[in-house]
């Protein structure tokens, strides 16, 4: 008797072993929790995925996918206003905007945050090396909105990588420190910090001022 592999089947299983994954971490979680959580047997999972790595690595390639395809989304050039008609408040929200939709791509629910950050660490080489792909997508977007702002008179002269792999760098820090106190993960704060922190050094002095309050 054949079986169909299913889009869907495959979608489901990989949502189950995230749970485990980050509930049980990667070392001790086995194929018998990941089908008990997704209601299937050993055997149809292994329709799909030859054992519990291949699972973690599938799901690390989606990931991917989901920054690559952000990414393709952003390659369109945005118009932007002259800066001198701009106040830094709205320039930072703008910016913060853009690193929350980001952060939310990249790490869809808590559970692809916590194996992102711990449970695939260190696991392999192949495993490391889709970790880099995906933190160096990151970055790439970062640096490339960095660019885009200093060619539009926004950001002074500055090294737009090193400036974007210390933003992507800074939040994965915040986000694994929450990870170890086990508090909620609020990727909103996490933006806008991560922002505030670094525009305030890279805006243009063309911005508008401030106006004083009456």
């Amino acid at each position: 008797m054949s079986y169909m592999r299913s889009p869907e089947r495959q979608r489901q299983i990989l949502a189950c072993a995230k749970r485990v994954f980050a509930q049980r971490g990667f070392h001790a979680a086995n194929v018998s929790h990941i089908c008990e959580a997704a209601g299937i047997g050993r055997g149809t999972l292994y329709l799909y995925f030859a054992n519990k790595r291949a699972v973690l690595t599938a799901i690390l390639r989606e990931t991917l996918e989901r920054v690559r395809a952000l990414m393709e989304r952003q390659s369109a050039e945005v118009a932007y206003a002259p800066p001198e008609k701009i106040t830094r408040t709205k320039a930072i929200a703008y910016t913060a905007a853009q690193l929350r939709q980001l952060l939310e791509v990249a790490f869809e629910d808590e559970h692809t945050l916590r194996i992102l950050l711990r449970e695939a660490v260190g696991l392999d080489v192949d495993v490391e090396k889709l970790l880099g792909e995906i933190d160096e997508a990151l970055v790439s977007i970062v640096e490339r909105s960095l660019v885009a702002s200093q060619r539009a008179g926004f950001a002074r002269p500055l090294d737009a990588r090193a400036v974007a792999t210390m933003v992507v760098g800074g939040v994965e820090k915040l986000a694994l420190s929450a990870l170890r106190s086990d508090a909620p993960i609020d990727l909103d704060r996490l933006a806008r910090e991560a922002t505030r922190l670094h525009a305030i050094g890279i805006l243009s002095d063309r911005l508008k001022k401030e106006l004083p309050p009456p």
